[in-house]
């Protein structure tokens, strides 16, 4: 048994990054798509703490660690200066690495002096991930953000003025079918308010026992099916010709995994994804839509064997027959994929 505490969660792009425990849990912990933490009490962590699991980890990984990644949900609650330290501890025992990465609420950024802020980027911190989710404000009402669109905002220019390389996370689907369009109109503009260093799609999943499965039981909130949530992310990239970013799609939960690129140099070829998926005949995109949700696809670019695969004319042919709604089967497989 490893003889320091790593979190439950980390994002796709640090799967290879050393994970450092700073905080427990999550200190808002009531967003009602979120099934992470609940019934579990945040707290920092001591200095101290921190600084032994580093001394265990070095004996195990040497000098091998070229990324960290600071959990759990907000490790920027820590007070600075022990912050600072945590850091410094890091690039001392750990001269080979390259980027240090940390969640962080925007709630809390707005709250940190600038000065502070400065401090932690100067003392090795490198990125910030931050989940602004939606720049509509009655999404973020809806869902419990516990922020608003002028604070994301706030916060993402705060966190670029500070130095800090910025990534905002961004939930399709996330405003049902009632705000789709002002979701998909008002994240773009805040992100064009923004322009992080990347944008980073996070599709909506409706997870049982969340506050949001609760909202789709009382009539409360109708979730997309694959083909609306595709049009509303084209709706975005509409709205975002002016963002200068790196768009990614690096989630098993986002259908079109290839909508990777630079804006808005790469912006129609980005919107081309959206729009030949969109455009495809309706069975056909449908057994795509089949296979890339088994697991047995993994982009438009294989649509050919999709057409001539026999094993996925007869799982298709088989829901036909039992008459099961393929949107229903869809969201049920993006739930395992969270």
């Amino acid at each position: 048994m490893a003889g320091y505490e790593q979190g439950p969660i980390r994002p796709p792009s640090e799967a290879f990054s050393l994970l450092v425990r700073v905080s427990r849990n999550c200190p808002w912990n009531r967003c009602a798509f979120c099934p992470v933490y609940k019934g579990k009490k945040f707290s920092l962590r001591s200095v101290d703490e921190v600084l032994a699991d580093l001394d265990e980890m070095k004996k195990e990984f040497g000098t091998a660690p070229r990324t960290v990644f600071l959990q759990d949900a907000n490790p920027l609650l820590t007070k600075p200066d022990d912050f600072v330290r945590i850091i410094e501890g890091i690039r001392e025992r750990f001269p080979n690495v390259e980027r240090i990465t940390a969640y962080a609420r925007s709630h809390t950024i707005v709250r940190r002096r600038p000065e502070d802020l400065a401090r932690m980027r100067k003392a090795g911190l490198d990125r910030l991930h931050v989940g602004m989710e939606s720049g509509c404000d009655e999404v973020l009402e809806l869902v419990n953000k516990g922020t608003t669109r002028d604070e994301q905002i706030e916060a993402g220019r705060r966190a670029k003025e500070a130095g800090f390389e910025l990534s905002e996370y961004v939930m399709p689907g996330l405003g049902g079918r009632r705000l789709s369009e002002k979701h998909a109109d008002d994240t773009a503009s805040a992100l064009e308010a923004i322009q992080p260093d990347f944008v980073r799609l996070r599709t909506t999943a409706v997870i049982p026992g969340t506050p949001l499965a609760e909202l789709q039981e009382k009539g409360e909130f109708e979730p997309l099916g694959e083909v609306e949530l595709v049009a509303e992310i084209e709706r975005m990239l509409r709205g975002m010709k002016n963002v200068h970013t790196r768009l990614e799609s690096d989630h098993m939960l986002n259908l079109l995994m290839e909508l990777r690129g630079d804006l808005p140099r790469e912006h129609e070829r980005l919107l081309g994804i959206c729009r030949e998926f969109l455009q495809l005949p309706e069975r056909l995109r449908g057994k795509f839509i089949l296979a890339r949700r088994l697991g047995w696809m993994g982009s438009l670019r294989q649509l050919d064997q999709v057409a001539l695969d026999p094993e996925i004319e007869r799982v298709w042919t088989e829901l036909e027959k039992r008459g099961t709604d393929p949107e229903q089967f869809f969201a049920d497989m993006r739930k395992r994929a969270v």
